[in-house]
């Protein structure tokens, strides 16, 4: 179970991001980027230069492309990271329990009280066959 959670949260890491909702897409080619690149290196959405201060209506569309991309990439950063260390967390807690359980057990073979059931304790001695 651990280790398919790994392997989602890697996944989501690096596929790539949804199209924008005007159509474009948040990559600096004609798709778009994986959102471990978007994370760390934020300049690279490809939304081209940012527009003039003056053109104050091209310059909003600019920021709110920019906007949409990098909260996408926010969001399937924050997801896979929480799938992964849930996963890490339900792999690490499973194993110590596996773990637990054969130390148990062994004690219990250990001290002589692991005998099969149903033979009564007697075991295979030789006196007990006779």
């Amino acid at each position: 179970m651990g280790i398919f959670g790994v392997a989602f949260a890697v996944t989501g890491a690096v596929s790539a991001l949804p199209k924008a909702s005007d159509g474009g897409t948040c990559g600096p080619g004609r798709g778009s980027e994986a959102a471990i690149v978007a994370l760390f290196n934020p300049g690279s959405i490809g939304a081209g230069p940012e527009p003039a201060a003056a053109d104050a209506g091209a310059r909003a569309q600019w920021q709110a492309f920019v906007n949409q991309c990098q909260s996408a990439a926010d969001d399937r950063g924050v997801t896979a990271s929480a799938i992964l260390l849930v996963s890490i967390g339900g792999a690490t807690a499973g194993s110590l329990l596996v773990l637990r359980a054969n130390r148990k057990r062994g004690k219990r073979l250990a001290l002589g009280s692991g005998a099969p059931p149903g033979d009564g304790g007697v075991g295979t001695s030789p006196a007990a066959l006779v």
